[in-house]
């Protein structure tokens, strides 16, 4: 049996036109259950969450859960899941419930907005599931054995360094971890152990519905860690496979037991010398905030973007196209936003066209015959912006 401990929120995706019930604690407890492990859950819930639960107890006949009354269902909005979520209430007048002891024998611990906890378990994985003053096992829990699942940002916060080795200093011996895994996206994670490093692969997945894919890997690991008592490298690997699954088809597989895993391993390239040109119409305000945030998630990955808006401005002097032209030669793949088939983005795309250049064309909606004089090229269409984004890098 896992004790999993976290929260359970709705989640709204306009990307993938999605209103659903999760949080990292349903989500990890709906992976568990799915391969047939008993589970135990604690979250905070008002009237609402408690039905659903209760709802879920009739599917699985393993599933038991306690809660502490709350009054609000907290609400994460997503335009698309690598941009911030708009979080309801306001992370300012979101209210802490009673708080959650728990003791068990093996836990799985996710941050919580709305609720802090104190734990004592044998083995323990935690999730501080915010960058922004997470908090530390230390300020509340005890284990025989813990490991931490963070992001790099996370570890940074923690650790109060983005020196690694002041890193692995600080949960080692301050906060007496077993292991620690820092996951880093598109491009894998790293297995700290007292006496060795282990890359984690990340995996090519003809779709990413990333929403949830972090609850997965933490959720997924402490299944194969503590239900199947595998080793710590065996458990990380076989998490990102599980991971890659469900970004790929949202279902919750243990991998372990696969015959085959015909998922291809991203092998991580240097971005440094690369560049993603934006092709995008940027008259609207709807189209200058989409162009802002598909820049923003390709600077958040260490890529190089040229965006004519950002980098060359408005105008209509010959200069400035250019100018334009220019940054698509330089560029390695040119990503273009097709909706509304703007003259600009058109062209920029008959030009890379005539260049051999790579293209991920994103657009919601465009029928095939709108597309058809671009099919010649060296072109991936998407509809889904988070994918279209990644399959953008693993392109480069």
């Amino acid at each position: 049996m896992i004790k999993v401990i976290g929260g359970t929120y709705r989640e709204i995706d306009y990307d993938d036109i999605s209103i659903e019930i999760y949080g990292s604690g349903f989500r990890a407890a709906k992976f568990l259950l799915e391969n047939n492990c008993m589970v135990n859950f604690s979250t905070v819930a008002n009237n609402d969450v408690i039905e659903y639960l209760k709802e879920n107890q009739k599917v699985y006949k393993n599933f038991t859960f306690e809660n502490n009354e709350y009054n609000e269902l907290i609400t994460f909005k997503y335009s698309f899941s690598l941009d911030y979520p708009s979080i309801f209430p306001n992370l300012l007048n979101i209210s802490k419930a009673e708080e959650i002891n728990v003791s068990s024998e093996n836990i799985i611990a996710f941050g919580m907005l709305e609720a802090d906890f104190a734990l004592s378990g044998n083995k323990v994985v935690y999730d501080p599931q915010t960058p922004i003053k997470p908090k530390k096992f230390s300020e509340f829990g005890k284990a025989e054995e813990l490991v931490y699942i963070v992001n790099k940002n996370e570890a940074f916060s923690i650790a109060s360094s983005e020196n690694i080795e002041e890193i692995k200093n600080y949960f080692f011996n301050s906060e007496q971890a077993k292991a620690f895994i820092i996951k880093d996206g598109p491009f894998g994670a790293i297995l700290h152990l007292k006496d060795k490093e282990v890359k984690i692969p990340s995996y090519i997945t003809n779709n990413v519905y990333k929403i949830g894919s972090g609850d997965i890997f933490t959720s997924s690991f402490g299944f194969y860690w503590l239900e199947k008592g595998l080793s710590l490298e065996k458990s990380a690997i076989y998490a990102s496979r599980s991971t890659a699954i469900y970004c790929d088809k949202k279902v919750y597989v243990d991998t372990s037991i696969l015959d085959s895993f015909n998922y291809r391993e991203f092998n991580n390239k240097t971005f440094s010398e690369k560049q993603v040109y934006l092709a995008s119409p940027f008259f609207s305000i709807s189209e200058l905030i989409l162009i802002d945030k598909i820049r923003s998630a390709f600077l958040s990955f260490g890529i190089k973007v040229f965006s004519p808006f950002h980098d060359i401005g408005l105008g209509d002097e010959i200069s400035i196209a250019k100018k334009d032209l220019e940054g698509i030669e330089k560029s390695d793949v040119i990503f273009c936003v097709l909706d509304n088939f703007d003259s600009g983005t058109l062209i920029e795309s008959g030009y890379s066209l005539a260049k051999g250049k790579k293209i991920v064309g994103y657009h919601r909606t465009c029928s095939d015959s709108d597309l058809l004089m671009l099919k010649p090229a060296n072109i991936l269409f998407y509809q889904h912006l988070t994918t279209a984004i990644y399959q953008t890098i693993w392109n480069l």
